[in-house]
């Protein structure tokens, strides 16, 4: 029984140590990452820029090659030389019945965001040349 009330004892203060020294540590405030502002008057070079962070940070790289490998997904690198970017926006807005539930489009992108992923993939085997505004969602899904 002796044993067992001090390693409760040990316990405790080991427990309590490190709660008093974690509190003791000061805190600082998180804060979301900021959106990026995507503005009417970038250019489509610009744009294609923060497309592409959007296409990282979206999870699109986890089925989709754009350096000409082949994934679940279909290979980008040569996308924009092959396809027009209503073609493109389209299967931003709806995806494909092969893609799974989860990770279809739009996946919570507006329509400024689709236009820039649109100019970087335009970028992939050829230039970007879409603007803020060239795309809205109403044209793709009746919204």
């Amino acid at each position: 029984m002796k044993g067992g009330l001090r390693l409760i004892i040990v316990a405790l203060i080991v427990t309590g140590f490190y709660a008093w020294f974690g509190n003791s540590i000061p805190q600082s405030a998180w804060e979301a990452p900021k959106k990026k502002l995507l503005t009417a008057d970038m250019t489509p070079r610009q744009l294609s820029t923060e497309g592409k962070e959007i296409f990282r940070k979206a999870g699109c790289g986890v089925c989709h090659s754009v350096t000409g490998g082949q994934l679940r997904g279909p290979d980008l690198s040569r996308i924009g030389s092959e396809r027009d970017a209503e073609i493109m926006a389209a299967i931003l807005y709806s995806g494909t019945d092969v893609m799974p539930a989860a990770n279809k489009p739009p996946a919570n992108l507006n329509d400024a965001e689709i236009t820039a992923v649109v100019a970087y993939m335009q970028s992939l085997g050829g230039r970007p040349k879409v603007k803020i505004g060239d795309i809205k969602v109403e044209d793709y899904d009746g919204r």
